[in-house]
């Protein structure tokens, strides 16, 4: 087992590789509040309400979200929530399957959740995925770094 520092949050690298540790599903308290947290941001979304989906931010100093393989710092990332929420009519936001989660430590854990944008105002409907590695802070949850990959509802997901 070894520990590296991604974004100032310690990571463990086991021993196991990571396709063998997605196929289990994590149980127990630590791993249904960070499934509970996906599914609540996801809710805070469809309500549009930026400031509390802002709120489950932890330190962004030196927080990045990864958007298609581009890097987007905070300031810029919260800025066209903001925007977006703000503006939309709706957002068709909807969860497909439940959140997966891998629990790092007693802090740290990381989500990723399947996703479905039903087309709005022009923009073709989309799947995707949403990655975040989540610290508690305070006891609650926090996201510290995050990654989405979009592709068309037609692109069968990729299982490797």
């Amino acid at each position: 087992m070894r520990a590296v520092w991604i974004l100032g949050v310690p990571v463990v690298l086991l021993a196991h590789p990571l396709s063998r540790l997605s196929a289990q599903r994590a149980t127990g308290p630590q791993a249904d509040s960070a499934r509970a947290f996906a599914v609540r941001m996801v809710s805070l979304l469809r309500a549009r309400d930026a400031a509390a989906v802002v709120a489950l931010y932890g330190d962004t100093t030196h927080y990045v979200h990864v958007e298609n393989g581009v890097v987007i710092p905070w300031s810029q990332l919260s800025q066209m929530m903001r925007t977006y929420l703000a503006t939309a009519t709706s957002n068709p936001l909807r969860i497909i399957g439940e959140p997966g989660v891998t629990v790092i430590d007693a802090n740290t854990a990381v989500v990723y959740v399947t996703h479905h944008f039903d087309p709005l105002e022009g923009r073709p409907a989309h799947d995707g995925v949403w990655t975040g590695v989540l610290h508690r802070d305070g006891g609650a949850w926090k996201v510290v770094h995050s990654h989405s990959s979009d592709r068309s509802p037609s692109e069968p997901a990729q299982r490797r």
